[in-house]
C-alpha cells in the first residue's frame, strides 16, 4: 500500500470529482494521502476532507508565497489547528525564490516560527525550497536556518519536491530530514535521479504535489495521487528493485515519519465517504 506524502485534494482542480479522484487512488494502491496547506482557508477545506474520506490526513502551515497576506494571528491559528487529530505535520514552509525575491526576511522568519511550532509539537516539517533557476539561495538558507532551529537534533521533516543541488541530499539527511520525490522523476533530463543516488530509500518517501507536476506520461495534465503508483515504479527502475519492496519501504518509513496507522490492520476506525 502506498502513501502519498504531499498532495493538495483541496484545490479547485479537484472540486468536480474528488470522489473518483480518491477511488482512483485507491485502485492504484495509494491508501493514505497527506494533505499540505498553504494559507489558512487551506486548513478549513483539507480538515473537511478528511473527515469525508477515510486515510486522509493534513497539515497546517503558511507557504512562503503566502506569508505576505498571512494574519498576524497566524501562528497562533496554526498551533490551534494542529490539535486536530487528522493532523500529522506542519507544511508546507519553507523558502521561495523563483515566484518574488521581495519578501525573503519575512519567509525566513516564518520558516523559523513554522519549526519552532513542529519542535513544540513533536510533528514533522514539510519543506519547500525552490530557487531561481541556476541559483541555490534558498537550499543553502533553508539548511542554515534548520540547523539553528534544530532543536539539538530533533526537529525532522521532509524536503518535498527534491530536485537537488547534488550536494543538498547529504545535508538533508545530516540534519535528520528525508527525501519528497515525485512527478519529476520521472522527467527526462530532470536531474532527480543524480541529485539522490547517495540516499538510502529508508530516506525517501513518495508524494505528487497533486494537483501539480504529473509524472510522465501524464506529464502537461492533472497530477492526482494514484500517479504515486508511478513515482515508486521508476524508483523501483531505478534501484533495480521490485515495485513491492518500493512500495513497503517507503510506505513504512511515511508511516513511521507521520505517525500513521497501518491500514492493512482492521483497527482503523472508518469515516463515512459521504
Amino acid at each position: 500500500m502506498l502513501v502519498d506524502t504531499h498532495a493538495h485534494l483541496y484545490l479547485d482542480a479537484f472540486a468536480d470529482d474528488i470522489e473518483s479522484v480518491i477511488a482512483n487512488a485507491n485502485r492504484a494502491g495509494v491508501s493514505q494521502i497527506l494533505q499540505p496547506a498553504v494559507d489558512l482557508p487551506s486548513i478549513d477545506t483539507a480538515l473537511n476532507l478528511c473527515e469525508r474520506f477515510e486515510g486522509v490526513y493534513a497539515m497546517a502551515a503558511i507557504h512562503p508565497t503566502s506569508v505576505p497576506e498571512a494574519p498576524r494571528d497566524a501562528m497562533e491559528r496554526i498551533r490551534d489547528a494542529l490539535a486536530h487529530p487528522s493532523m500529522v505535520a506542519v507544511g508546507e514552509s519553507g523558502l521561495d525564490a523563483y515566484w518574488s525575491q521581495a519578501h525573503t526576511d519575512a519567509q525566513i522568519e516564518s520558516l523559523r516560527q513554522h519549526a519552532r511550532l513542529a519542535l513544540s509539537m513533536n510533528l514533522p516539517l514539510i519543506i519547500h525550497n525552490r530557487d531561481q533557476k541556476g541559483e541555490v539561495w534558498t537550499s543553502r538558507t533553508l539548511i542554515r536556518v534548520l540547523r539553528e532551529e534544530s532543536g539539538g537534533g530533533r526537529l525532522r521533516g521532509v524536503f518535498h519536491c527534491f530536485g537537488g543541488p547534488p550536494w543538498l541530499a547529504a545535508e538533508v539527511m545530516d540534519l535528520g530530514f528525508h527525501i519528497g520525490l515525485g512527478g519529476t522523476l520521472t522527467f527526462k533530463n530532470g536531474g532527480v535521479p543524480d541529485a539522490i543516488t547517495s540516499v538510502p530509500l529508508d530516506r525517501i518517501v513518495l508524494e505528487t504535489d497533486a494537483p501539480y507536476l504529473a509524472p510522465a506520461p501524464h506529464r502537461g495534465r492533472r497530477n492526482e495521487p494514484a500517479y504515486t503508483r508511478l513515482v515508486a515504479e521508476r524508483l523501483a527502475e531505478l534501484r533495480g528493485r521490485t515495485f513491492e519492496e518500493i512500495a513497503e519501504i517507503t510506505s513504512s518509513t511515511a508511516r513511521q515519519l507521520f505517525n500513521l496507522p497501518d491500514p492493512s490492520r482492521p483497527s482503523q476506525k472508518a469515516r463515512s465517504q459521504s
